[in-house]
């Protein structure tokens, strides 16, 4: 059974990516930091007939997250796709943002990336294959004043992935970002089913050759 493996998984975009994939057969590991909401979550998928189970974690602390990815692939075998879908929105001015939460928000945001493509990557090297998926954003070409880190870890991460793309294309891993232009969510002008139908995209496109695989993605509400 293939499994999917999501960090920074809630409602919207995680939820209805663990569906769409969920109804084609695959497994789906569940992490997140708060517990409720993942249990929450995972019941929901398991009441859908979807094989799913969670592990808590904290996407900034790389060996809590390590430990996470590691329990869920004991739970359901090597990750075929692994969804990083995580994003910090604190409200702050740079005038009053704190060096230290910028750090935090950074790790959890745009660092933890990193942890979990080093944790599931030995299970994608030795199948030689394997998709990195990332969830994006407009900020980080146009950050929120009033949303001081967001803008900085959207922009990281899209660097991140590109460095990713280049350096694991030729192992057969394919690395792929979103970036999201708009507000998402049921009544709003992205609706997540449409994110998570550009991720089955995304999976399918691994299969091909991989000159033809995109890495940065553009969606427009």
């Amino acid at each position: 059974m293939p499994h999917l493996l999501v960090i920074g998984a809630g409602r919207g975009i995680a939820a209805a990516t663990a569906r769409r994939f969920g109804r084609e057969g695959f497994a789906v590991g569940l992490v997140a930091r708060r517990e409720e909401a993942l249990a929450e979550l995972g019941t929901a998928l398991r009441a859908e007939g979807i094989r799913a189970d969670e592990a808590t974690a904290e996407a900034g602390d790389p060996a809590s997250l390590t430990a996470a990815v590691a329990a869920l692939v004991e739970a359901h075998g090597p990750a075929d796709v692994l969804l990083y879908n995580v994003s910090v929105g604190r409200s702050a001015l740079v005038a009053d943002l704190d060096p230290e939460d910028l750090l935090a928000d950074l790790a959890a945001g745009a660092v933890g990336l990193q942890t979990a493509v080093r944790a599931v990557l030995p299970g994608m090297r030795e199948r030689g294959s394997g998709t990195v998926l990332v969830t994006g954003g407009g900020s980080a070409d146009r950050p929120i004043p009033t949303m001081a880190t967001l803008g900085v870890q959207k922009a990281a991460l899209r660097a991140l992935v590109e460095v990713q793309a280049r350096a694991l294309a030729p192992e057969g891993i394919h690395v792929a970002t979103a970036t999201i232009r708009g507000l998402v969510g049921e009544g709003k002008p992205i609706h997540p089913d449409r994110i998570a139908e550009l991720y089955a995209e995304l999976v399918a496109e691994t299969d091909g050759p991989p000159v033809a695989w995109r890495t940065v993605v553009d969606v427009k509400g």
